[in-house]
Parts: structure tokens; C-alpha cells; sequence
């Protein structure tokens, strides 16, 4: 083993070794005792930090190429990857969640931890990679591992990627929910027009896959199923408010009150989803209204915030 080829496996271990710390500081998320720097400026650093991981990764791919290694051009880039990924947790526990919002700082933890660990696997493919020397063995295994590593950070670094605040957070979760409300809606408009339909569910395929077909409703059930679609319907229409009404305001907000906003979308989305889980037939009214009363309850939640 070349001197060359021993310096790289060391600094491969320290870079794994770092990125496990990283992340490990990252899930702890200790409170900072410096006073942060401005929100903005940390946004910047971070996508900064995250530029030039990219730099570093790609850079090692063209040197520590399996079939063709140059150890000693490896050093450099592994050298800056650890110093970057111990730069990254640092910044990261600059964040603070009772200053810059809650949401905000679970969204640039996921992306650091995504980063971080993606970053580790990595190593870890170029570790098993020189300590086994079975280099044909391994294939492209080590550009897929790099092509992780740039497609998140490639997708933290778009427009749609790490929120610069924490509004744009909360406002983000609201209209990802917005999709899995309007399923829930039409999949349930669906059942009731077949009900109406008397559409025969018989000779719909579905037996023969070995699945049993929903039975068609009753009219009572029909009447009920009814009722919660407008119900859910309106919960459609609450729910595009507070996106156009408060999330999209200028207006500052605490973030207190987006954090607590933050979790009702989710709620209000699965309580939708468990109340239309209850009208297939036989449907057992007491699910039902357990169901209803579940829903009603973060509604009242909502329109609490709404009226504030």
C-alpha cells in the first residue's frame, strides 16, 4: 500500500467519523449560547457551506475514480469535504427556534442531515473501495452515491428548496396539503357518484385479483356520505384562506403563531382522510361521528387562528 493510498483511507475514516458527529450534533440541535447572526446572513452561509460540499464531491469523484485513482490529488477535497461538514453543523446550531421559528429549523435540519449522511455513504463506498482494492467490483456504485449527494443539494439550493424564513416554511406545508385534501375530496365525490349510479361493483375486476369489491351504499349511507362531502368541502375552502389570507400576507407574523399553524394543516388533512375512511359501507355511525367530532375540533382550531 502506497503512502499516498494510506493518507486517503485515514482521511476517509475522519470524514465519515465527522459526518456521524455532524449529525449527531444536528438531531440535538443544542441551543447556541452566541447570539445569531441575522436570518439572512445564515441562509446565505448555508447555501454557501452546501456549494461548496457540491464542489468538493465532484472533485473527488474525478480523482478517486475506482479504475483509476490519483490518491494524491484525493487529499485536498477530503480535507475541505470534513471541514465542511463540521462548517455545516456549526451553522445549522446557529439556528435557533424560538428567534427564527420552528418549521424553519426542522426544514434546514432535514436538509443538513440529508446532506451529512448522504455524505457519509459516500465515504463509506470509497472506504470499502480501497480497503478491499476489488475496484471492478464496485462499478458506477460510487457516482450514484455522488449524484445523491449534488441532487440535494442541487434541490436545497432551488427555488423551491431551503425557505429563507418562516413563513415561507409554514406557508410551503400548507399548500404541499392542499393535493392530499382535494384527493381525499374527489376519491369520496367518486364513491357517490357510483352510489348513485347504482353502478355494480360486481363484475368490476377486482374479484379475480382475490380483492373483495366495496359494497355499493345504502341510501341512509348515501344521505351521510353526502353531507360529509360538503363538509369537506368547506374544510377545501378554509384551508385555501389561511394560504391567501394570512400565509401570503406581508404582515409580520410571530412565530409562535405560524409554528402552531404549521401543525394544523397536517391535522386538518388527516382527520379528512379517517372521517372518509368511515364511509364505506356498512358504515358504523359511531366511527363516524367520532370521526366528525375529531375534524370539528381542528376546524374550531383553525378558525381560532383564522379570527386572531
Amino acid at each position: 500500500m502506497t503512502s499516498d493510498k494510506r493518507k486517503v483511507i485515514t482521511a476517509l475514516e475522519l470524514l465519515a467519523k465527522t459526518c456521524a458527529a455532524a449529525k449527531s450534533s444536528i438531531s440535538n440541535h443544542p441551543k447556541s449560547t452566541e447570539d445569531p447572526p441575522p436570518l439572512s446572513i445564515l441562509h446565505k452561509d448555508l447555501l454557501s457551506l452546501l456549494s461548496l460540499v457540491y464542489g468538493s464531491v465532484t472533485k473527488l469523484a474525478l480523482a478517486l475514480k475506482p479504475l483509476a485513482p490519483t490518491h494524491s490529488a484525493c487529499l485536498v477535497p477530503l480535507k475541505e469535504l470534513s471541514d465542511r461538514i463540521a462548517a455545516i453543523s456549526h451553522c445549522i446550531n446557529m439556528f435557533n427556534a424560538s428567534i427564527h421559528g420552528a418549521t424553519l429549523v426542522k426544514e434546514v435540519n432535514i436538509v443538513a442531515v440529508d446532506v451529512v449522511e448522504s455524505t457519509r455513504t459516500l465515504a463509506s463506498v470509497y472506504l470499502e473501495i480501497e480497503k478491499l482494492g476489488e475496484r471492478s467490483r464496485f462499478g458506477d456504485d460510487y457516482l450514484v452515491r455522488t449524484g445523491a449527494v449534488h441532487s440535494i443539494i442541487e434541490m436545497a439550493r432551488s427555488e423551491d428548496g431551503l425557505p429563507n424564513d418562516n413563513l415561507t416554511a409554514v406557508r410551503r406545508h400548507w399548500s404541499k396539503d392542499t393535493g392530499g385534501l382535494e384527493d381525499g375530496i374527489r376519491e369520496l365525490g367518486e364513491m357517490i357518484e357510483d352510489a348513485r349510479s347504482e353502478i355494480d361493483t360486481s363484475e368490476d375486476g377486482w374479484d379475480e385479483l382475490g380483492i373483495e369489491p366495496s359494497k355499493p351504499l345504502a341510501e341512509h349511507e348515501l344521505a351521510v356520505a353526502e353531507k360529509a362531502l360538503i363538509v369537506l368541502r368547506l374544510c377545501s375552502l378554509l384551508h385555501q384562506k389561511v394560504i391567501s389570507d394570512i400565509l401570503s400576507t406581508p404582515d409580520s407574523l410571530s412565530n409562535t403563531f405560524l409554528d402552531g399553524l404549521a401543525a394544523l394543516s397536517p391535522a386538518l388533512v388527516s382527520s379528512s382522510d379517517e372521517l372518509i375512511s368511515t364511509l364505506d359501507s356498512p358504515q358504523d355511525m359511531d366511527c363516524v361521528k367520532t370521526e366528525l367530532l375529531v375534524l370539528k375540533g381542528v376546524i374550531d382550531d383553525i378558525q381560532i387562528i383564522y379570527q386572531t
